[in-house]
């Protein structure tokens, strides 16, 4: 049942990835007909909403549009800084509306924040750690060494809470992207930043986006899943 899953998550996470692509692409061919760019339409949105002191610059790619509040900037990729198209502007109103999460102090943006450079460290330390505590589990006889078997077991515990970091952030940072992007498309639409005929594309890009956060998502819950497995099926 567990490889079943995960494989119906790896598949769902190529078709979430390809149509994501598949939406940008297709809008990105749509010029917007009140025909500002990407970088223009940060700007006003950033001043209307009273955010200060940010730079919107051009970075290299595709699709690695983000918001870095350590040094203060929106960062467009070549796909969208300085295009005119729909897919570009809501692209760039959702990474406005990550900087005024931070703007606000927005808790639930604060605690993504806290967790976003533990979580890197945790998904990879915590599968090697229960990875090593299988190890030292399989090579113990328990019968003759119950107290190393049961190390051995907590070790894969460790990893297990360890891991557990990882499968927060992704937990906390779907709601955050969401909001974002809810964010976004009432700015889009309060301040005209595309036609009003245009605002349900707009609504299918951000949607095609934050569905691969729920794929990372699944994704963890799907590894997290395999590590407590894998103990239960070790324990004493």
């Amino acid at each position: 049942m567990f490889y079943i899953l995960a494989i119906a998550v790896y598949v769902f996470s190529m078709i979430i990835q390809a149509r994501l692509t598949s939406t940008f692409n297709k809008y990105s061919k749509v010029m917007s007909t009140r025909g500002m760019s990407a970088d223009e339409a940060a700007k006003r949105i950033l001043n209307g909403a009273g955010v200060s002191g940010l730079v919107i610059k051009p970075v290299k790619g595709s699709l690695t549009d983000h918001y870095n509040p350590k040094d203060g900037t929106i960062n467009l990729s070549q796909t969208v800084y300085g295009q005119r198209s729909i897919a570009a502007v809501a692209v760039a109103a959702h990474e406005c509306g990550h900087a005024i999460q931070d703007a606000q102090n927005w808790w639930f943006y604060r605690f993504r924040q806290f967790l976003a450079p533990i979580a890197g460290i945790a998904s990879r330390a915590g599968v090697y750690i229960a990875m090593a505590g299988l190890a030292f589990l399989l090579g113990t006889n328990a019968a003759e060494y119950a107290g190393y078997y049961n190390l051995a077991y907590n070790i894969i515990t460790v990893g297990i809470c360890v891991y557990f970091v990882a499968f927060l952030f992704y937990l906390v940072m779907v709601p955050v992207e969401y909001n974002a992007s809810n964010r976004a498309l009432k700015i889009i639409k309060e301040e005209g930043l595309v036609g009003d005929d245009q605002l349900k594309a707009c609504k299918k890009v951000l949607r095609a986006a934050g569905r691969t956060y729920v794929i990372a998502l699944a994704s963890a819950g799907v590894t997290l899943l395999r590590l407590f497995v894998m103990r239960g099926n070790r324990r004493r």
